[in-house]
């Protein structure tokens, strides 16, 4: 199989037919953190650290999808492999959906190009979990803990039935304790958060720009809630809390500090 980017090529030796692969959104210029997947985390960029974590889950190739040629080049100076794809494109999943096509493989695990804390076994999971599942879209999940994470509206809500189907994502507290003080509600109910990390079935890739525009997806600011109001299966699977992502310059500063704290002595 070869995939072809606007400047890189990947060739059948290096990236042979599987059952799953990983590829890594990466936009250079950031809404909220301009540049963060070249910034420096001990030594490495941040893009680096998290490819390090999709090549140690072990699940498939990894690859990397860019705007930027800087970033493109950043991927091959450690040996990654890239492609250059449209600075237009609105989202992460639409930018692994440009180039699905060109892959030969079932189950596609999109991590983002921000969350070097992400554990590599939740990589190889969702993609364990979706080939398992046959769900469209597959999403780990973590049990919220605190009264102050359930609050925060940057922590993704996800409502699942015993299953694991999930039936709404929301920046709200849901699903709501009537009686209960707020303060009260992660002791009292279950309550769950997204890892950001999906797992998507080739199909469901394919047809996604065939996807309507969804009301409850433009309230919310979540691309989940359009899926769900268009009928796509969406499955979740729990795994333990993750490491924060990086959206903030504080978020910057806590990955850095784990970083160092993980350095020998």
């Amino acid at each position: 199989m070869a995939v072809r980017g606007d400047t890189y090529e990947l060739v059948p030796s290096r990236m042979p037919e599987t059952a799953a692969i990983v590829l890594i959104p990466a936009r250079l210029d950031s809404s909220r953190l301009m540049r963060k997947v070249l910034a420096d985390v001990a030594g490495a960029t941040l893009l680096k650290r998290t490819h390090d974590v999709a090549v140690r889950a072990g699940c498939g190739p990894v690859l990397v999808l860019t705007d930027a040629d800087e970033v493109a080049e950043e991927v091959r100076s450690f040996g990654g492999q890239v492609m250059l794809t449209d600075p237009e494109l609105e989202s992460g999943t639409a930018r692994v959906a440009a180039v699905v096509d060109e892959l030969d493989t079932p189950i596609v695990v999109n991590l983002q190009g921000d969350a070097p804390l992400t554990d590599p076994a939740v990589v190889a999971a969702s993609a364990v979990e979706a080939a398992r599942a046959q769900a469209q879209v597959t999403m780990p999940v973590y049990r919220i803990s605190s009264a102050a994470d359930l609050a925060d509206p940057n922590v993704v809500k996800v409502v699942r039935a015993s299953d694991g189907r999930v039936l709404y994502c929301s920046r709200s507290p849901v699903p709501h304790l009537r009686g209960v003080a707020p303060e009260a509600w992660p002791e009292r109910g279950s309550f769950w958060g997204h890892v950001g990390l999906y797992a998507y079935t080739h199909e469901f890739l394919s047809s996604f720009d065939q996807l309507p525009m969804s009301q409850l997806e433009q309230a919310e600011r979540l691309e989940q809630l359009r899926w769900l109001e268009a009928g796509v299966r969406l499955h979740s699977f729990e795994v333990a809390p993750q490491g924060p992502s990086v959206d903030t310059p504080a978020q910057l500063e806590r990955v850095r500090a784990a970083f160092q704290e993980r350095a020998p002595a």
